[in-house]
């Protein structure tokens, strides 16, 4: 309130003689005098206040559950394995003490040590010692280049003895070291890995239990180190006894497979991996003596193989065991899958065929055989014959281009399939319309469906509906199988605010029983 000598004047509309405005703009300042320095208290106040809750804060941290040890070490060692991926283990021990005791301590954050970062500098064999001591017994997986900074080496050249993968403490490592479970050795040329594998072989007071306890080995070589090729790798004949190989292999060195360097024969493989564009001839050379082969990947790495049709008809190679064969990066007018014809696979479950993701600008090449019809025949003839595949189980296509008809037409010849999945096929979008209408059910044993489409191919509806169909129409004599449907389609290909997961077809299929996931792909 004002002072009473003034108050009477706020009820009425009263004129002011010099003396009361003189009296009342010195109170107006004593009043501004008093906000100012109430002001003044209130920001010294806020500082103080921003200061408290600082400290406050601060105080606060000290007190969370890693600081605390509410979290196990052992619970906190687990989140680093995942955190840290694929970003250098030792930066966790950078955060703090107590972190990097845990990260010392937790073997699996060790269990990987890699040195392939091409450098002039000898390998690495300090860290290779210090990551996998600290890995403890768990299985360790260790990553070697030989590659220098121009991902080169001069080994191979007159009057030349410089090599990375040469050095003593490597040897060392790679025979009195560790027990080793994967290792992998990237090098310029095949003399790089036939000095290294001689050394190791040569060192008679070596106790080779690290060479001698890997069981998976991965060669990666770069290129050819002569323009003619030698006509065999000494490495290759060098080779521990290993249980699973990959090998990535240098261009292809435009020779006839007959001359090209062989694998010995590996009667302890069971899995096999080959990178290459090399003849489809030389791969079931090598495939034949290697008898106990379980799972077999085949990368064509986007490049048209030299003998792309068959000049001779092979005899036919048997794999009793062989149980998973994946073709990978094929030429969707390639002939790969024409060693079909030629593997004998009785116990074969799995089969994986995954062509070359690009587009094809030339329409008219595009039609050529637009139904595969040599695929059908690779299939078939696979299917034929002693020692034939008699209960394949799962069949993954990818970027393959094919009609409905013609994708109909394989499958038909497939009944024992339970698993099929679809990824970015390349077809009308008439498949499941004419599936519909065929009189002898199709995959009678099919109970999982995983369709990945990218480019409108497939619609949720229309595949719902098919399976429904096929539950309508199953009886006691004739039931059907499907349990589940996964699909992953794009949003470009769908009217803005459709949710395919809660279509009418999809509600409907779910309810006679059939588990629906359907999702988008971007």
């Amino acid at each position: 309130m004002i002072k009473e000598s003034f108050s009477h004047l706020l009820g009425g509309n009263y004129s002011l003689d010099s003396l009361e405005i003189a009296s009342i703009q010195h109170e107006v300042d004593a009043e501004t005098l008093a906000i100012d320095t109430l002001q003044l208290a209130i920001d010294e106040l806020q500082l103080k206040l921003k200061s408290h809750e600082s400290k406050r804060q601060d105080y606060k941290s000290l007190l969370s559950p890693l600081r605390r040890g509410v979290v196990p070490p052992e619970i906190l060692g687990e989140i680093f394995r995942y955190a840290v991926e694929p970003y250098p283990v030792n930066r966790v021990g950078l955060v703090c003490k107590s972190w990097r005791a845990i990260a010392l301590t937790t073997p699996s954050l060790w269990k990987t040590v890699e040195t392939t970062t091409p450098s002039d500098a000898p390998v690495n064999v300090k860290k290779l010692q210090t990551w996998t001591a600290r890995s403890g017994t768990l299985p360790k997986r260790v990553e070697i280049t030989g590659l220098d900074a121009r991902y080169q080496c001069q080994c191979h050249q007159i009057d030349q003895d410089i090599c990375r993968l040469a050095s003593p403490e490597l040897i060392r490592f790679l025979t009195n070291g560790p027990v080793l479970d994967e290792v992998t050795i990237q090098c310029h040329s095949h003399h790089c890995l036939d000095r290294l594998f001689g050394l190791i072989k040569g060192d008679e007071n070596a106790l080779s239990r690290s060479w001698d306890s890997i069981r998976h080995l991965a060669l990666e070589i770069e290129e050819w180190a002569a323009p003619i090729p030698e006509l065999e790798w000494r490495c290759l004949n060098n080779l521990p006894p290993v249980s699973s190989l990959w090998l990535e292999l240098p261009p292809d060195p435009m020779l006839p497979s007959d001359i090209l360097p062989a694998l010995p024969s590996l009667d302890g493989l069971t899995g096999l991996h080959i990178v290459c564009d090399w003849p489809n001839l030389w791969i079931l050379r090598n495939l034949r003596s290697c008898r106990n082969l379980e799972k077999v990947v085949l990368d064509s790495t986007q490049s048209a193989r030299m003998d792309d049709v068959f000049t001779e008809v092979p005899t036919p190679v048997l794999l009793p065991k062989l149980e998973v064969l994946r073709f990978r990066q094929m030429g969707t007018r390639g002939e790969d899958t024409r060693m079909l014809r030629y593997l004998r696979m009785p116990a074969l479950r799995t089969l994986e065929l995954q062509y070359q993701d690009y587009p094809d600008d030339d329409e008219e090449e595009a039609l050529d055989t637009p139904d595969k019809l040599e695929l059908y025949r690779d299939i078939l003839r696979m299917l034929s014959g002693a020692d034939r595949v008699v209960d394949l189980k799962q069949l993954h296509l990818e970027y393959l281009p094919i009609t409905s008809k013609g994708l109909l037409r394989i499958l038909a010849i497939l009944p024992s399939l339970t698993f099929l999945e679809l990824a970015k096929i390349d077809v009308d979008r008439e498949l499941f319309a004419i599936a519909r209408e065929v009189d002898k059910p199709l995959l009678p044993r099919l109970r999982h469906l995983k369709i990945h489409d990218n480019c409108g191919a497939f619609d949720v509806d229309d595949v719902c509906q098919y399976l429904a169909g096929r539950k309508a129409s199953a009886t006691e004599v004739g039931p059907d199988c499907v349990e589940r449907l996964d699909m992953a389609v794009s949003r470009q290909w769908l009217p803005r605010g459709t949710r395919p997961d809660e279509s009418v077809q999809a509600m409907e299929l779910r309810a006679v029983g059939v588990l629906v996931n359907v999702g988008f792909s971007d």
